[in-house]
């Protein structure tokens, strides 16, 4: 199947060889050429999608050890957490398989979306941009963005020769659970070589970090329940230590025209899931919890390549292709248990075409291939091969004030399980937006879009125990299309003040979810969820707006929202509830500090046999100080997290009542970049 796969992929991209070909005779500097969410090119990721944009010291100060974590502040994204080794973006209420998360334009093809206890295999400390799509984007990225988008991008492989070689040596200590990462990132070229210009990069980095500590029980007691009297560790959430080690080469010919470049790169990552969220053995007081870690391994390679007026009509062609060997072993007090894998291939051909009609755009095929599996005693999911293909188009107009773009794609995924008949779902997505730029410093969107996801295997095919997770999941294969009806307004004005609003309502028919049945299987003493389907809304708003106050004081004020019913039954689970806050920043020569007041309220909708979860508020602030000299830059960074040391409980994870956020904590960091 995957030498099928890299067939097709490579006939449809047939045009790309001419970037081989020219190997020897180009020896020219290429121009930047700007690589975003968007695949025309522009400056925001779209005119009728919301967009954050984190880079530079923006980056580096949220940058923390999972992604979920590092976007939780973003408008409209919060923090789906299964203990600290583990962190999902959720984006508007959706999370999993609905917020597809990318390594520069192409899915991570890890599990992560296979259970709440596996890890995104994504870096943020090693990231040169993030950038976050709200919304559907199944446009250009299919099936699993009918949610949002997080696109991570780093440098791993290089579109530009740089003048000389460039790094950063970076390490942090946080006191909160003892964390020590280093990171050590390389840039440089090998000019006029026989084969042309050439540029190189190199990363690494190292995290090790102990137990997490809290302020109070990890356990969270039920009313009237002393909290001295439950098995409960006070101060610290046990098993929440964490080890991980990242390293990346990539290397690429530099042309006149466009670029060629491959990495390779390679992930270990070792974690603890928080106990009393599983366990065979009972209640007994006279047993030792069990403990359960993920050890996980990847080995990623990439190949990347671009090319200015690839064909007549053309402006530029891209391709992008990925293979990812990924496997992790779920350890229960250190004896191996469930084993999964997943070792994918997935690749993107995108052309821009010169102007047609007064439209611009691009057209695109995506394909991917995967063999997913579950081996051992809690193999709750059958071995897979799975396959998704789509093709689509989008384009853009101007006419004077006004721009629209319009988008269509279709996909088909098929699934082939080892045992069972082959289950294939078509989803086909629609989207058309218009921008009116009323004066320089203001404008407005309005945006519809159509958008189908299919069911994923766990969703479809899980049957059995999942201890990690603390649940027993039953899928369901007769499950349909789900089909989104997206309608988003916005209004941002940059002048006296910056004011950003976005407004949504998304309809969702035959919504998948998993439910919490609220009963018990007896013999693996777990709670059952069930993978069900209904109609549901998400509504909601985010907004913003920074006031200067002087020429180096600002005050941000913000807040988000989302509410999400199902027709019939109540509340969507696991929702994050409303937040609003303010910011307070200097900014003065070398200093930069922020003090930031967020209110969290409580969330009374959790869902059927879900806690409901108390408000809070949380106190966060840091301090930057830039130093130029000689040698480099050096950067000296305070960050300051959960000051009140509140007991935060979010609403979105799994682990809530046995795990709460960490506690206050201090991150001291020195970097130094030349």
């Amino acid at each position: 199947m995957k030498s099928t796969f890299i067939a097709v992929l490579t006939l449809s991209s047939l045009p790309c060889a001419v970037i081989a070909q020219d190997i020897s005779h180009n020896e020219h500097e290429l121009n930047e050429v700007v690589i975003s969410a968007s695949p025309l090119e522009e400056n925001s990721a779209g005119i009728n999608q919301a967009v954050s944009v984190l880079t530079g010291d923006s980056l580096h100060r949220k940058a923390a050890a999972t992604i979920g974590e590092t976007l939780q502040d973003e408008p409209g994204v919060t923090n789906s957490g299964f203990g600290p080794g583990v962190g999902k973006p959720v984006i508007r209420g959706q999370v999993g398989n609905r917020v597809k998360v990318m390594q520069d334009g192409l899915g991570t093809l890890d599990a992560s979306s296979a259970s709440g206890d596996h890890a995104i295999t994504t870096e943020a400390l090693v990231a040169e941009r993030i950038e976050v799509l709200r919304g559907p984007a199944t446009l250009r990225y299919g099936n699993g963005a009918i949610g949002g988008v997080v696109n991570v991008i780093d440098n791993r492989i290089p579109d530009t020769l740089p003048d000389k070689t460039t790094g950063a040596v970076e390490y942090r200590h946080n006191s909160v659970n003892d964390q020590d990462s280093t990171v050590i990132l390389l840039d440089g070229a090998i000019t006029g070589t026989p084969m042309g210009n050439w540029a190189w990069h190199l990363d690494g980095l190292h995290r090790d970090s102990n137990n997490t500590r809290i302020d109070g029980y990890a356990q969270n007691p039920e009313p009237g329940e002393d909290p001295a009297d439950h098995e409960s560790t006070h101060g610290y959430i046990d098993n929440t230590d964490t080890r991980a080690t990242t390293g990346t080469a990539g290397i690429s010919w530099i042309g006149e025209k466009g670029f060629i470049g491959i990495s390779l790169s390679e992930m270990e990552n070792l974690y603890g899931i928080p106990p009393e969220a599983h366990g065979h053995e009972g209640d007994s007081h006279d047993e030792e919890p069990e403990l359960i870690r993920i050890d996980m391994e990847q080995t990623r390679f990439d190949l990347k390549a671009e090319w200015a007026d690839i064909l007549p009509g053309f402006e530029l062609g891209r391709f992008r292709i990925s293979h990812n060997d990924y496997e992790h072993t779920e350890l229960e007090n250190g004896e191996k248990g469930t084993r999964f894998t997943n070792e994918a291939i997935e690749g993107r051909v995108e052309l821009l075409h010169q102007e047609v009609a007064g439209w611009t755009g691009a057209v695109g095929v995506q394909l991917e291939d995967r063999e997913f599996a579950a081996i051992g005693e809690e193999a709750f999911i059958p071995e897979s091969d799975i396959r998704n293909g789509g093709i689509f188009w989008v384009g853009e107009t101007t006419h004077g004030d006004w721009s629209y773009e319009l988008g269509l794609r279709v996909d088909r995924q098929t699934i082939d399980p080892e045992d069972d008949s082959e289950i294939s779902h078509n989803t086909q997505s629609l989207s058309l937006g218009g921008l009116w730029q009323m004066t320089d410093d203001q404008s407005v969107s309005l945006s519809l879009t159509h958008a189908q996801r299919a069911p994923a295997v766990e969703e479809l095919l899980s049957f059995g125990p999942h201890h990690a997770s603390e649940s027993f999941d039953i899928g369901n294969a007769d499950l349909n299309e789900e089909t989104s009806h997206n309608i988003e307004f916005g209004y941002q004005y940059h002048g006296a003040v910056d004011l950003n609003i976005n407004l949504f309502y998304n309809a969702i028919d035959d919504f998948i979810f998993k439910r919490n049945t609220g009963l018990i299987d007896v013999d693996e003493e777990l709670s059952i969820f069930q993978y069900q389907q209904e109609d549901a809304s998400f509504k909601g708003l985010e907004a913003s707006i920074g006031v200067p106050l002087n020429d180096s004081w600002q005050l941000e004020l913000f807040g988000d929202h989302v509410r999400a019913e199902l027709d019939k039954s109540g509340d969507v689970p696991r929702i994050p509830p409303l937040r609003y806050g303010l910011a307070l920043g200097y900014h003065a020569d070398q200093w930069s500090t922020k003090l930031k007041l967020t209110e969290v309220q409580e969330q009374e909708n959790p869902g059927d046999f879900e806690e409901k979860t108390e408000g809070y508020t949380r106190l966060d602030g840091h301090i930057h100080y830039h130093l130029d000299t000689a040698n480099g830059t050096w950067l000296i960074s305070l960050k300051a997290n959960n000051l009140l040391d509140e007991e935060i409980r979010n609403s979105t994870s799994f682990l809530r009542e046995i795990a709460p956020e960490p506690g206050r904590s201090l991150e001291l960091g020195i970097r130094l970049s030349f």
